[in-house]
């Protein structure tokens, strides 16, 4: 391991929608999940989004309690399109149908905010930091000091929250954009080559054609997110949304870097060009998993450190799906324990 990188253990979790973590008691049906206590200490926890199922008070209380129950210094928590009332725009958009006035609204909005954000709100008060859309430096007590890049948003399907339609681009500038998509961005996500790349990318839905396939076939990715995670070529990106696509793999970038910024349509990018920007040669390693240590270990594992699969910053991205949650809305997921070597600037 290098000199200004330290051993980080990190723990990833997505799409609990309230679920508990119960203790391991021997009880048939519970014995078939591994997500329950205890689950690996860890140096940092990440939570992917959609941390219940219609973002009601009493679901965001029952979340906390089961974070609160993991053993972890740092915890890192993002939205995901099932928490309704964190996203401004839905609570007010749907207040008519919602017979809500103007200062319901904003209570039910604020309110929510205020759990997760404010200085005396339970989710700060136990040590959680809830991430909006963004660029976040984050400091851990192992001495890690990362740039971590964060997003709720995902293409809009059924009326959920954080939505953007398909042709809109919420992660890319306009001059690495797809030329024919909407330009929304706000906080572009930063190149490689930037003063401060990336470290960690934390998104609640998954770049196009990567663990994104749903049960009836179609890739629900996003390729905007794609094309920025190309560009960005973080050591770690994870996310959830998609169910069916848990698991984790491991990409070799090209050395041709100008895909991710030379001119191309959506359908162009769709129909297969993107791939030029992966390795030929072992591009997307599969991550196998070994289900008895899973269940043993209460999480699946991936070590990228030196002594691991070595992810070499600018040159490979482990990709993790940490979906708890299956299609059926049952717990049946693993969490993910990665141990990566972090900037310890």
């Amino acid at each position: 391991m290098a000199s200004n990188t330290v051993r980080t253990r990190v723990l990833i979790i997505s799409d609990t929608h309230c679920a508990s973590l119960p203790q391991e008691d021997g009880n048939v049906e519970m014995s078939k999940s591994p997500f329950t206590a205890p689950l690996p200490k860890a140096d940092l926890l990440i939570h992917c989004g959609d941390l219940t199922q219609t973002g009601l008070m009493s679901e965001y209380l029952e979340t906390l309690d089961m974070l609160q129950a993991i053993d972890a210094p740092v915890k890192l928590v993002i939205a995901g399109n099932h928490d309704l009332s964190l996203d401004r725009d839905f609570v007010f958009s749907h207040r008519k149908q919602n017979n809500l006035s103007e200062e319901q609204a904003s209570f039910v909005w604020k309110q929510a905010r205020d759990l997760w954000t404010a200085s005396d709100g339970r989710a700060k008060l136990e040590g959680i930091t809830f991430l909006d859309e963004g660029t976040h430096q984050i400091s851990l007590p192992n001495g890690a000091h990362i740039n971590v890049y964060a997003n709720p948003y995902t293409p809009e399907f059924c009326d959920w929250a954080f939505p953007y339609e398909l042709d809109e681009d919420c992660f890319n500038s306009p001059a690495t954009a797809l030329k024919d998509a909407k330009f929304i961005t706000r906080y572009p996500v930063p190149d490689r080559t930037s003063q401060a790349p990336i470290d960690i990318m934390i998104t609640h839905g998954p770049p196009y054609k990567r663990m994104d396939k749903t049960d009836s076939g179609v890739d629900a990715g996003c390729p905007h997110l794609l094309r920025a995670l190309m560009r960005a070529r973080p050591l770690l990106h994870c996310f959830g949304h998609i169910h069916e696509g848990w698991g984790a793999e491991l990409v070799n970038w090209s050395d041709a870097d100008r895909i991710a910024t030379e001119t191309s349509s959506i359908a162009e990018w769709k129909d297969g060009k993107y791939a030029s920007g992966v390795a030929p040669e072992n591009g997307v390693k599969h991550v196998p998993v070994d289900s008895a240590a899973t269940k043993e270990r209460h999480a699946a594992y991936l070590d990228i450190t030196s002594n691991g699969e070595r992810i070499a910053p600018g040159e490979q991205t482990a990709l993790i799906n940490a979906a708890i949650m299956d299609v059926k809305y049952r717990p049946v997921n693993a969490p993910w324990l990665v141990d990566m070597d972090l900037p310890s600037r």
